[in-house]
């Protein structure tokens, strides 16, 4: 027997996947609104505690049934998803983002998606609209966590006779804990991993375990849900991606969601429950889960063939889509597996039949991966370009460019290239648009028989005293740390004669150029950490700020600087331009995404000031590789003699770093001369 149905839960439900799926389309107020996965877990930790502890209380809990209850709940709707997923992947993902999907088919299928995505979230990790399946890592989250939780109540119940509080409280304890610390430290695997998310399933863990009197009055319901409601609503409203999350952060929706839940505990009505309870809203709720596993495929493939950001139409026909698909999946799929009169009734066929799908799809993830993504899908040509823009292979071979701090200022020597026979006498530094010129930079110094040390650090430029505050996917990296060991390795490094300078200037300035379609990464801060200026100066100031003091600083230890401009930045991914023209030429030609050289000087306008202000300094030298970027008529150049030039929206392929290495001909002639 059930416990009795409680539709505010589901209109709590109906908030939360409202929330996600406000956000993902964009609707404006929504910048929070990924905490409706929160919501999620807290309505999940409450429900299912609930229904094991009746069943153990009553001797009727096994570990077979709480499985069927879950292949019951989970798999049915989930597979149909899938199937269209690597359908429509099959047909619109090129060989790396096909291959790449395999692999989330087969994490999917074995609820270990959460560990992949949280493994791949480097920073050229493939963006999110390559990954229609990214949302489901909440649902390995809970698979993960019900793994272990079943069976530490049931031997609780057992042996320690039902004295589950303390050790599920102090699980609760531990895990916030962990999260608390680890957003800042490693958040990438706090945002993703069970440990440091568990502690959300246990809140409702904990009013399952009566923890807190259920409310005696009207009064107290009321204003436990109208508080818990504001708590859901200002994180909903007030948060975005760049908030740092989970952690403390989460206290908001997470007790927000509790006190909701609270206040519906012991029947009755009140006022908040009326507007839960809603017929809507219920329907919402019923059909939530199919719409949370629908709505992200949709949003995913629709930004994939967009090469604009998206508008309201877009969002609005997103979201009809998404409804009528979970309607239609809540009515002919969840239902019938979890109606009165259940498909599939026998357990055991059940389990053998799950058992069977779950293989299937394991082993079409294995064999795409195996395939290295079924290139034979496409023309050998469209793959050859496709993949050859791609291809990092050559600047992380020459690279160790993401060097961390905690190896560079502790004697780890930089990477080298050029001549073998000579000592390195210039050093490359800067960021990963750095990072993607070595090619041409290789071909410069070896052409010139010298050599001269790699030095770079995704998101890191040369700016002393000046951190930088990124998203909630933040490395943790100590800028200012950093780059005092740059310094201090130049220094200690007398041969060292030139020290070439590439960032991505504009971005840091101007943030992400999210009008024309790039993916907004959170945005950043920046401020100096000297504290000779002011907080919350523009960004243009503490560029400056913090670049002069670099200049300034390899002067006076008699060093060149070479100062150099940004390339254009495109701003929609050229290989995915590229293959989308080729495969679908009627609707799509890859020439538009083409920047103008207006463009380009509008977006690097106060980038290029102060690089030119401070290039006209006696020691210091300008070089400008966007003037080999742009054709006659004024539009940028994403392909020559059919090498695509850009590797993403921004990064120069290796083609692309060769095919700008002549700007720098004076610079290493010079080098070599000395």
């Amino acid at each position: 027997m059930d416990l009795k149905y409680r539709p505010d839960i589901d209109g709590l439900r109906a908030i939360a996947v409202l929330a996600v799926l406000f956000f993902h389309t964009k609707v404006p107020g929504f910048s929070g609104g990924f905490v409706g996965v929160d919501i999620f877990f807290v309505i999940s930790g409450y429900l299912i505690t609930s229904i094991i502890l009746k069943d153990i209380r009553e001797n009727r809990f096994s570990i077979a049934r709480f499985y069927e209850r879950r292949i019951r709940r989970i798999f049915p709707a989930l597979f149909p998803v899938m199937v269209f997923v690597l359908a429509v992947g099959a047909y619109l993902f090129d060989q790396s983002a096909f291959k790449n999907l395999g692999e989330s088919i087969t994490a999917t299928t074995l609820f270990s998606s959460n560990i992949v995505f949280w493994r791949e979230s480097g920073y050229f990790d493939a963006p999110s609209l390559e990954k229609p399946l990214l949302h489901t890592w909440s649902l390995a989250v809970e698979e993960q966590f019900y793994i272990v939780f079943p069976i530490v109540l049931m031997l609780i119940g057992r042996y320690m006779k039902g004295r589950y509080v303390p050790l599920v409280l102090a699980a609760f304890v531990l895990s916030f804990l962990a999260s608390v610390y680890g957003v800042t430290h490693y958040p990438g695997a706090t945002f993703y991993l069970v440990p440091t998310r568990a502690w959300e399933l246990l809140t409702g863990s904990l009013l399952a375990l009566g923890v807190f009197p259920a409310p005696s009055s009207s009064w107290q319901k009321n204003l436990g849900a109208i508080v818990g409601l504001a708590f859901i609503f200002g994180s909903i409203v007030s948060y975005t991606e760049a908030t740092p999350f989970p952690g403390l952060a989460a206290l908001l929706p997470v007790l927000g969601s509790g006190l909701v839940i609270h206040s519906g505990m012991g029947g009755g009505t009140y006022l908040a429950q009326k507007t839960l309870t809603s017929r809507p809203l219920v329907f919402v709720g019923l059909i939530s889960y199919s719409l949370y596993l629908w709505h992200w495929p949709i949003v995913a493939f629709t930004k994939y063939l967009l090469f604009r950001s998206m508008n309201g139409y877009d969002s609005a026909l997103i979201i009809v889509v998404s409804f009528i698909f979970a309607s239609l999946s809540w009515k002919f799929i969840e239902q019938p597996f979890r109606g009165k009169e259940q498909l599939i009734p026998d357990r055991n066929r059940l389990f053998v039949l799950a058992g069977f799908v779950m293989a299937v799809f394991i082993g079409s993830g294995v064999l795409i991966q195996m395939r290295n993504g079924m290139g034979g899908r496409i023309s050998p040509e469209i793959t050859r370009t496709v993949d050859k823009a791609k291809d990092e292979s050559l600047s992380q071979m020459y690279g160790e460019w993401n060097i961390m701090t905690d190896n560079l200022d502790k004697g780890v020597m930089a990477h080298i290239v050029g001549s073998k026979t000579s000592t390195p006498s210039f050093a490359l530094v800067g960021d990963s648009h750095a990072s993607a010129m070595i090619p041409g930079i290789v071909i410069q110094a070896e052409r010139n028989k010298i050599s001269g040390y790699i030095i770079t650090k995704a998101s890191t430029p040369l700016l002393l005293g000046i951190s930088r505050v990124s998203n909630k996917n933040d490395d943790g990296i100590d800028e200012v740390r950093h780059n005092d060991a740059v310094i201090n390795f130049i220094n200690t490094h007398p041969t060292v004669k030139t020290v070439i300078l590439v960032s991505r200037w504009g971005t840091y300035i101007r943030g992400h150029w999210t009008e024309k379609g790039e993916e907004d990464l959170g945005g950043g801060h920046l401020y100096d950490n000297y504290g000779e200026y002011p907080k919350n100066q523009p960004r243009a100031t503490i560029i400056n700020i913090g670049l002069k003091r670099a200049i300034e600083k390899l002067l006076s230890m008699n060093r060149h600087v070479v100062l150099v401009t940004d390339v254009p930045e495109i701003g929609y991914d050229v290989p995915r331009a590229y293959y989308i023209s080729a495969r679908l030429p009627e609707i799509f030609n890859v020439d538009s995404i083409r920047p103008t050289l207006a463009e380009y000087i509008e977006r690097q306008k106060e980038a290029n000031k102060i690089l030119e202000k401070i290039g006209s300094h006696p020691g210091v030298t300008l070089v400008r590789p966007e003037r080999r970027m742009f054709d006659e008529h004024g539009r940028g150049k994403i392909m020559v003699s059919g090498e695509l030039l850009y590797r993403d929206d921004d990064h120069l392929s290796t083609a692309g770093a060769r095919y700008v290495a002549p700007v720098f001909n004076d610079v290493f002639r010079q080098m070599a001369a000395i």
